[in-house]
């Protein structure tokens, strides 16, 4: 398939951009304006960047409010293949993955239960938190992290509470609050016609429910400079004492990223270049591309972090609930 122009990706990138800045449902109109061309050819182009991976939906998330709370376990099991088809067919399993590195198995569920193999972590998961992308090239990036890293003082460091948990305070969330989560979860710009007719309920509920969101839910859109698929997903998992700076360090990845926290350990969920993190050519001695590698063994060198595991996602099932 031809890669798109340059100027096609920016355009892909004001999209982005208009999709963050507060109002994941703006006009197509609007988007035509901002591009310069008709809402027809705005129409066509946004599709196009969602289809082609460059940014995806609108997007929510429940927040961990005591009535929304979801338990997730990381795991290492003797076959990840066979209790991945298991709990495929589970309807307490909101989404699973299989991976390779300091785990095996993801689950995310809505109760806690008691899952097959080792558990590695697990706990109530916090509210996300998704870090904008910065409109500048990997290699940029890169420096600004290798300086942040250099010039981080423990004595300086104020915690910030980026990332919250909202398990004591339940919130109101009815039945059909539930309805609109499930079909506006992955695309917070389907039309209200049809989800009014299909389930009755009327345009003065939705309009109440999108001005919750906030409140109720983490919106979010996510981007990648050179599609989806040119990155490898991994999840780094950190044991840290200053993780406000290790999500301000990490923010300046260009490609989306997104934190979390279960029981004591600060993850991120990011789409990183293959030579970041391990090598693809035949040149094995040359490990300055290593990038993020080389990045937290001067963090636990410098006492930022105590330790830090990763894994790589092999294949995941998310299921509509």
């Amino acid at each position: 398939m031809k890669k798109p122009s340059k100027r096609r990706k920016n355009q892909y990138r004001v999209i982005y951009d208009l999709f963050w800045s507060g109002n994941p449902r703006i006009y197509i109109k609007s988007i035509a304006s901002k591009l310069h061309v008709d809402p027809r050819t705005a129409s066509g182009i946004v599709g196009e960047a969602i289809d082609l991976g460059y940014i995806t939906n609108p997007q929510i998330r429940r927040r961990s409010h005591a009535n929304m709370k979801e338990y997730i376990y990381f795991l290492n099991c003797r076959d990840p293949l066979e209790t991945y088809k298991k709990y495929s067919e589970d309807m307490n399993v909101v989404y699973h993955a299989v991976m390779i590195g300091f785990a095996n198995l993801m689950i995310i569920s809505k109760e806690k239960f008691n899952p097959e193999g080792d558990i590695v972590v697990e706990g109530y998961r916090s509210d996300y938190h998704f870090a904008y992308a910065p409109n500048h090239s990997w290699e940029k990036a890169i420096q600004n992290l290798q300086k942040k890293v250099q010039t981080f003082n423990a004595g300086e460091y104020e915690p910030e509470g980026t990332i919250r948990t909202r398990w004591e305070k339940i919130i109101p969330w009815d039945d059909e609050d539930e309805i609109l989560f499930r079909e506006f979860k992955y695309d917070l710009r389907r039309p209200f016609t049809k989800i009014m007719r299909k389930h009755l309920i009327s345009t003065t509920k939705i309009y109440q429910w999108f001005e919750r969101l906030p409140e109720t839910c983490t919106v979010f859109t996510r981007y990648f400079p050179e599609g989806a698929s040119s990155y490898d997903p991994f999840l780094f998992m950190f044991d840290t004492d200053y993780e406000d700076f290790i999500i301000d360090l990490f923010s300046e990845l260009p490609t989306s990223t997104y934190f979390f926290k279960v029981s004591d350990k600060l993850f991120l969920s990011g789409r990183m270049p293959k030579e970041s993190l391990r090598k693809v050519d035949l040149d094995m001695t040359n490990i300055a591309q290593l990038h993020i590698p080389l990045l937290t063994r001067e963090l636990k060198k410098k006492g930022v972090l105590r330790e830090e595991a990763d894994a790589i996602f092999r294949y995941s099932w998310v299921k509509n609930l």
